[in-house]
């Protein structure tokens, strides 16, 4: 059998389709794990709109599985402080 990559055709026409749909297995087994809660009782964020660290943290890790791989990937988040280089 031959299989000749210019002869090969992908379509994506169907609506319901969604990009990053591998996130909901990934973002399951964080809330089954207890990464909500985890983070927080663990993580405090001391500026005044640091609130919601358990939230913050699961955006973090859908923003990972994502494929970003910098914090500058993820966007900022409403409310977020700035990011300034190291």
């Amino acid at each position: 059998m031959l299989h000749d990559p210019a002869k090969t055709h992908a379509s994506f026409d169907d609506p319901n389709l969604v990009s990053r749909a591998g996130l909901v297995p990934v973002m399951a087994l964080a809330e089954r794990c207890g990464l909500t809660d985890l983070a927080g009782e663990h993580v405090r964020i001391s500026a005044k709109c640091g609130v919601n660290a358990g939230l913050k943290a699961g955006c973090l890790v859908a923003g990972m599985a994502a494929g970003a791989d910098s914090i500058e990937d993820l966007g900022a988040p409403r409310g977020a402080l700035p990011v300034s280089p190291v």
